[in-house]
């Protein structure tokens, strides 16, 4: 590790989530048992590793094809991969035989933006790893674009490079899921909204105060990434799952069977 790598997750370490001890409670109560996957970001080594494990615990738990992988968003930008995880997310339902759910994270919102032409999505999102997604499919990035012009340029190159079935994939993309007393998203969860009335900006960018800070005992067990937590630990009734692939080589998941309490896989271990 160079001086820079390790400065940088230095101060990655300080500023990310640490959760304290879980609230004494029930265990949550999804309608079968239920794997969640944190953030990926280009990561198909540490991918291949997470489906690894899951397969192995569903194996011995019995459960197979009985339980539901979900995986929280940010599957692109940051790391090398980004083409190759679409790919085998894209296909995963066939390989595992279980129900499969991705979830649309704010890396893919950002994608889509740049692609649709939104105001300063392209600085925005290729400050945020957009250059290595479009490295992955082949697309050379100069280092800077000075205009506009450069900035379409690049746009339209992106729109040829990146298949369009990956893009039909990333527009499809719900932002909640739910099983029993189980809420999966990416980002956060307004705690005084009902699930139908929850915004699209809290679900995908954690636009909510209130849900990183306040301990609940009641209500739905939310499960989410998009925070990096360390260490991965129940907090109330919130459940994170992004224990920081793209910073810490780690992918995580959460196992989540009725009422058991909550359990972690990680490539960690």
């Amino acid at each position: 590790m160079t001086p820079l790598t390790a400065a940088f997750r230095w101060i990655l370490d300080r500023f990310t989530s640490r959760p304290t001890e879980p609230l004494a409670g029930s265990d949550p109560q999804p309608d079968r048992p239920l794997y969640v996957v944190g953030d990926i970001h280009g990561r198909e080594d540490l991918l291949d590793a997470v489906l690894r494990l899951i397969t192995r615990d569903a194996v011995k738990a019995g459960c197979g094809s009985q339980a539901d992988l979900v995986f929280v968003g940010d599957y692109i930008d940051r790391g090398p991969d980004s083409r190759n995880v679409v790919t085998r997310l894209m296909g995963l339902t066939k390989e595992t035989g279980m129900t499969v759910t991705c979830l649309m994270g704010n890396h893919e919102a950002m994608c889509l933006a740049f692609l649709a032409e939104q105001e300063e999505s392209g600085s925005l999102w290729l400050s945020n790893g957009g250059r290595e997604t479009l490295q992955s499919y082949g697309v050379f990035v100069p280092l800077r674009l000075p205009d506009a012009a450069a900035q379409n340029a690049l746009r339209k190159l992106a729109r040829r490079a990146i298949p369009t079935a990956h893009l039909d994939w990333l527009r499809s993309l719900p932002t909640l899921w739910t099983s029993g007393d189980v809420v999966v998203v990416h980002a956060a969860f307004d705690p005084d909204q009902t699930r139908e009335d929850q915004r699209q900006d809290t679900l995908i960018w954690g636009r909510s105060a209130k849900f990183l800070k306040t301990r609940r005992d009641s209500g739905p067990w939310v499960v989410h990434g998009h925070t990096i937590t360390r260490p991965l630990a129940v907090h109330g009734r919130r459940i994170p799952v992004d224990g920081g692939a793209y910073a810490f080589d780690v992918l995580s998941a959460a196992v989540l069977v009725p009422g058991c309490p909550v359990r972690y896989l990680s490539t960690a271990d």
